[in-house]
C-alpha cells in the first residue's frame, strides 16, 4: 500500500513553525491502521497508546483500543527506542488478560472500574520512564519525515 502522507506547504511552515509535527499528529490520528503503510504503522499503535494512558491510563488504553494489538504496540515502543514503554505495556497486557473482563456499561460502572486503580503502579511506570513518549515520536518523524510529510512550494 503506497504510503499516506499530509501536504505541508512552505508557506505553513512559515506561518507556524510546527506545522510538520501537527500534519504528522493529524496524520496517525485521523487515519486508520488499516489505511496507513507498514513503515507509518509503528508511529500510530505509539501515538494512540501514548494518547490513551496520557487520558485515562492503561485502563482506558485496553477498553478503547483493545488489547488485539497490543503485542505489536509493545514491538512498535522498541523499535521506535521505547524500550522501557513496551516493558509496561508488556506488565500491563498480562494483567489485563489475567481476568475476566466486560466493557462497563455506562460512566458510572466505569468510574466504578476506574476508581479500583488497577493499573496505578503501570501508569505511574509510564510516566516514570525516562523518555516520554512524545520525544521519541518527535524524534522518529525527524528520522522518517518522508514518510509522512509531503513538502509543497
Amino acid at each position: 500500500m503506497p504510503s499516506k502522507r499530509a501536504v505541508v506547504t512552505k508557506a505553513a511552515l512559515k506561518q507556524n513553525s510546527h506545522a510538520d509535527w501537527n500534519a504528522f499528529i493529524d496524520l496517525l490520528a485521523m487515519t486508520e491502521y488499516d489505511d496507513l503503510a507498514s513503515e507509518q504503522r509503528q508511529a500510530h499503535l505509539v501515538f494512540w497508546y501514548e494518547s490513551e494512558v496520557q487520558n485515562g491510563g492503561h485502563l482506558q488504553f485496553f477498553l478503547n483500543q483493545g488489547h488485539d494489538r497490543a503485542e505489536e504496540t509493545a514491538l512498535s515502543l522498541n523499535a521506535l527506542g521505547a524500550s522501557e514503554h513496551a516493558q509496561v505495556l508488556e506488565q500491563a497486557t498480562a494483567r489485563w488478560r489475567g481476568a475476566a473482563r466486560l466493557a462497563p456499561a455506562d460512566a458510572m460502572e466505569y468510574s466504578a472500574v476506574a476508581s479500583e486503580m488497577e493499573f496505578e503502579d503501570l501508569d505511574r511506570a509510564f510516566h516514570d520512564c525516562p523518555v516520554p513518549l512524545v520525544e521519541i515520536l518527535r524524534r522518529h518523524l525527524v528520522e522518517h519525515d518522508s514518510d509522512y510529510i509531503i513538502r509543497e512550494e
